[in-house]
């Protein structure tokens, strides 16, 4: 049978320029239809409506059929639906299955809630996936958003496209090279969000009363303007560099030499004949700042970042678990490069075998897991070598964690952060005191070093908050800490 139709899946809120393009150049009439705009109050109107449409194509020898967002019409025939939502959903395929001179295109952004019988050979068996994830494929959109191609286009194609934006700059050149650091900064960015980082800056500028665009206008618009697709895992993360840690200085040169290096340069390993890590563990014991230090990777890193709690994944829901594993893995991959921190790992994994539930919860999820770490690297020994996603958890129990996701080609390197010594602990003594409105001299230094022996950096943190607030206990009016008021503290 001839291939009568072509599916274009697209990422959420994703603009949909390609097959657009395709139509200026295919010279054929066509019609679009919206698969909301079918439902109707009436009763038959709807299967009149999408009937009338389908019948349009017999005045051309040869038309396409725009069908967007076909998944309101074509849904999956095992979930629950109602009785207009079945008669519509076999109007359209017999509907498709009747048509002889039109090519069918549906355009979706949930292929998995459209029915397979739509998707079999004979009708909608071309399926292709728009992907935007590489710095070249967003420079290209930012020319035509930002009128670089407007001389060299038609108005008619540059207006399928996108709205364009008119951004002042000094130069092409200095336009071109703008707009290539911005399409490196800009991760997991589709169309439509680079189209509202644009917009921003042009709000940056009426704001300001500047009259040429830089590079400081997209950066301050990037803090602004997230990937669509990050929004529902979205966390507010603390705002703190590697600066602001102390006395783990060898443990973050480690995680910039294990995680941050990978992204930005992947070759070297492959040069070497090995891959980058899939994924990193951080343990050690309470208090130590592994989740800190994780937050400052968010910032530190240059690259898509997605913070999750167990607690969030986990459901009493038998197989809900396992699809928000799924799920949570997609959507970090639709977003790549990118980085998914899962903190308290034990809750989420543990030894199989250890469940009481009858359902073997846990086994399913940590057998879940472990399909999804198997498939993470994306890596070619070519000069394109790149990592897609890299997994980092925490946790301070890793001996309840099940041996199978520790081990190597999952989670290739343990990084242990062990209780500070004392010469880390007078670093992180030295480092919060300098933050604060108190004076040490070296030997009350070195006294508070040995009074605190097996301390954490969380509790050498919270004696000087405590300091700070014996000294407003003693008086509201001062404004110093003493040394007095940190050992009345302890």
């Amino acid at each position: 049978m001839a291939q009568k139709g072509r599916f274009f899946l697209e990422n959420q809120a994703q603009a949909k320029p390609s097959w657009q393009k395709q139509l200026l150049y295919s010279n054929l009439p066509y019609y679009i239809l919206n698969g909301p705009d079918v439902f109707q109050t009436e009763e038959g109107v709807s299967e009149t409506k999408l009937l009338r449409f389908f019948h349009q194509t017999k005045n051309h020898s040869m038309s396409i059929v725009i069908l967007d967002e076909i998944d309101m019409i074509a849904g999956n025939w095992t979930s629950k639906k109602s009785d207009l939502d079945m008669r519509l959903s076999s109007m359209l395929m017999s509907c498709i299955d009747n048509l002889q001179n039109a090519y069918v295109i549906g355009i979706t952004s949930r292929l998995h809630a459209i029915e397979p019988a739509f998707l079999r050979s004979g009708r909608l068996d071309d399926i292709q996936e728009i992907v935007i994830n590489s710095p070249q494929q967003r420079y290209d959109i930012l020319d035509i958003i930002t009128k670089r191609n407007t001389a060299n286009s038609s108005n008619q194609e540059c207006n399928a496209l996108t709205t364009l934006v008119d951004l002042p700059f000094i130069s092409d050149l200095e336009k071109g090279g703008i707009l290539r650091q911005v399409s490196r900064l800009a991760h997991g960015f589709v169309p439509s969000d680079l189209q509202s980082l644009t917009s921003q800056v042009v709000f940056s500028l009426v704001k300001q009363q500047d009259n040429i665009t830089t590079l400081a206008h997209f950066r301050q618009a990037l803090t602004i303007v997230k990937p669509s697709n990050l929004n529902e895992y979205s966390s507010k993360i603390p705002d703190i560099k590697f600066r602001d840690l102390y006395g783990i200085d060898d443990i973050i040169q480690e995680i910039k030499t294990s995680v941050i290096q990978p992204f930005h340069h992947p070759e070297k390993y492959i040069e070497l004949g090995i891959s980058p890590p899939k994924g990193i563990l951080i343990y050690g014991p309470t208090g130590v700042g592994k989740t800190m230090l994780c937050s400052a990777l968010a910032s530190e890193a240059g690259v898509n970042f997605m913070l999750v709690e167990s607690s969030q994944i986990r459901s009493k829901v038998v197989g809900e678990s396992e699809k928000g594993i799924a799920k949570l893995f997609a959507q970090a991959r639709a977003n790549s490069p990118c980085i998914l921190f899962i903190d308290q790992i034990d809750m989420l994994l543990p030894k199989r075998g250890t469940s009481l539930s009858s359902e073997n919860t846990s086994d399913r999820i940590v057998t879940g897991f472990l399909t999804e770490m198997d498939g993470l690297l994306t890596k070619s020994r070519s000069k394109g070598a790149h990592i897609d996603l890299l997994v980092v958890a925490a946790t301070n129990r890793i001996e309840t964690i099940d041996p199978a996701v520790l081990r190597p080609g999952r989670f290739d390197e343990h990084i242990y952060i062990p209780l500070p010594d004392d010469k880390k602990r007078l670093q992180i003594i030295q480092g919060i005191s300098s933050r604060m409105p108190i004076d040490l001299d070296s030997n009350q230094l070195n006294n508070l070093v040995k009074k605190t022996i097996n301390w954490s950096g969380a509790q050498l943190d919270n004696l000087f908050r405590e300091a700070a607030m014996a000294s407003l206990r003693e008086s509201v009016q001062n404004t110093r800490i003493k040394f007095s008021h940190v050992l009345a503290s302890m």
